[in-house]
């Protein structure tokens, strides 16, 4: 029986990245998916761009304001009946094979997540892009460890049920966010890694990675690291407490739940829940 998975594409400003992002996913050799593009509050959707695409397989979504792309893809989590459940950014793109290569290893190692290596591309002042000089990105560290650290990219095929357990997407940040889910789902289930770069990465300019208010050296990220740090340097020593049988592996996962959301404030909350119901509709409205 076919594996059937929900893939979420978050879109806000990169519409001239866009359809080559949508039509990656629905050209993969793994038919059996949807693709739900959410336009994330920006004024001008990317709809156009994507007019000439006739598959019931793409459902498009507008949110009334710029969340950020964690609360766009926890909208689509929440909703997704799909056991399996894709990361991919509105600016990057995959090869066709990248969704059954990383479904096999899931499913043959019974992980939680499953991440390929990716080819790694700067965007130049003129907006062409080429390859990175120094590296291919995937799989930088795949050992748990006290203190939290960027290890493996979150572009990856998680179980959903799985995913939901470490509290689902949103925690109220914009950014680094996802690194607090991949220390925590290596810290409490299992990884897999395909060795193959099935994932194009675009590092652009003015992106919430390399733009001065968000990117990686911004006071922001700084201020967000603070915060999330603690979460799981005490989730880590609750599995170590978990492991010496102190306390069970439902305690843990319900801290790490409620460590998770502690930081959603109620409009966001209600927000997030009526995003959910929204996409919920479209899913069922789509099959």
């Amino acid at each position: 029986m076919t594996k059937r998975i929900t893939a979420c594409i978050p879109y806000y400003q990169t519409r001239r990245y866009v359809r080559r992002a949508v039509e990656s996913l629905l050209l993969q050799r793994h038919r059996d998916l949807t693709v739900v593009v959410v336009n994330d509050g920006d004024p001008d959707p990317p709809w156009r761009e994507l007019a000439h695409i006739n598959d019931r397989r793409l459902v498009r979504i507008s949110l009334p304001y710029n969340y950020g792309p964690y609360f766009a893809t926890a909208a689509v989590l929440n909703a997704s009946p799909d056991e399996y459940f894709l990361i991919q950014d509105a600016d990057d793109w995959s090869d066709e094979n990248r969704i059954s290569q990383l479904l096999r290893v899931i499913e043959h190692d019974c992980s939680d997540f499953a991440v390929s290596r990716q080819w790694w591309y700067v965007e130049q002042a003129d907006g062409k892009h080429r390859p990175s000089d120094n590296r291919k990105g995937g799989m930088v560290d795949g050992a748990s460890s006290p203190a939290l650290r960027y290890r493996f990219p979150h572009h990856g095929l998680w179980r959903t049920r799985s995913l939901r357990m470490l509290g689902g997407y949103y925690g109220g940040f914009r950014v680094s966010y996802d690194v607090l889910l991949t220390n925590l789902v290596l810290l409490t289930g299992k990884v897999s890694y395909v060795a193959a770069p099935l994932y194009h990465y675009l590092i652009r300019r003015g992106s919430l990675t390399t733009s001065g208010t968000t990117g990686l050296a911004s006071p922001l990220r700084a201020a967000v690291w603070k915060t999330i740090s603690p979460i799981y340097e005490r989730a880590y020593a609750w599995q170590v407490a978990m492991n010496d049988c102190q306390i069970t592996s439902n305690q843990l996962m319900e801290w790490i739940r409620q460590s998770c959301r502690q930081y959603v404030d109620s409009t966001s909350l209600a927000a997030l829940s009526d995003a959910s119901e929204r996409v919920a509709y479209a899913l069922r409205s789509a099959r």
